[in-house]
């Protein structure tokens, strides 16, 4: 019965549907990691892989930002630039400042991004993060010297906002962002530290106050010189 339902697909459906799993097997991605970079459920991925479905603009778009080769999906022929194309990842670099210190006010209006920053698509991959989830901004202040310094750039997975000791995270408190440790204690609460000594710790009642957000974890740093 399945191989009769899949004689029934049209011949062009089925080769668009194993181009877009050559490409995802490519970018060494799962069927759910693909599935959700470009926002469907891990249903309608099988879906267009197996032909039973064509994907619209909308999923193309995304799959595209993600490092699918979208022309060769749909039409079989490669951008012959198309291999550079593919090794790097433009991440935004959000508008905004993550203070190192006491605190830098950004309204959350200010976050939008003024340019980009390319990663290796392999380092990406290897790492296990998804592209649409992170982004890249600045860290002011010098309480996190000795691990960050101020003017550095940070890249931050918005999908990993679960406090572990040892990581370092953007928090929002209030309208400040700040880079500091932060760990989960017993009873729900946050302990924010510092790398400099000089800053002290303090803790956060998660229960008592909506003011205090995990944005993200910090997955990487450049340092300018």
């Amino acid at each position: 019965m399945a191989h009769d339902e899949y004689a029934e697909i049209p011949a062009q459906s089925r080769e668009v549907g194993a181009r877009l799993a050559a490409e995802r097997q490519r970018l060494k991605l799962s069927q759910m990691q693909l599935a959700e970079a470009c926002g469907v459920s891990k249903t309608s991925q099988v879906n267009y892989e197996a032909g039973r479905r064509a994907p619209d603009t909308t999923y193309l778009s995304a799959a595209m930002t993600a490092g699918v080769d979208v022309m060769f999906v749909i039409s079989g022929l490669r951008h012959t630039s198309s291999a550079n194309h593919d090794a790097f990842v433009t991440i935004p670099l959000l508008d905004v400042k993550a203070s190192a210190g006491n605190g830098t006010l950004n309204e959350p209006e200010a976050e939008y991004a003024v340019q980009g920053l390319a990663f290796s698509r392999a380092w990406i991959n290897r790492r296990g993060l998804n592209p649409q989830q992170l982004k890249v901004i600045e860290v002011r202040g010098a309480s996190m010297d000795g691990v960050l310094s101020d003017g550095d750039r940070v890249l931050i997975d918005l999908s990993d906002t679960r406090p572990r000791s040892g990581y370092v995270y953007v928090l929002r408190q209030g309208d400040e962002l700040l880079v500091k440790f932060c760990q989960l204690l017993p009873g729900g609460i946050l302990r924010v530290s510092s790398a400099n000594q000089q800053y002290a710790s303090y803790d956060v009642q998660l229960s008592d106050t909506s003011d205090v957000q995990i944005v993200g974890r910090v997955v990487a740093s450049m340092h300018e010189w």
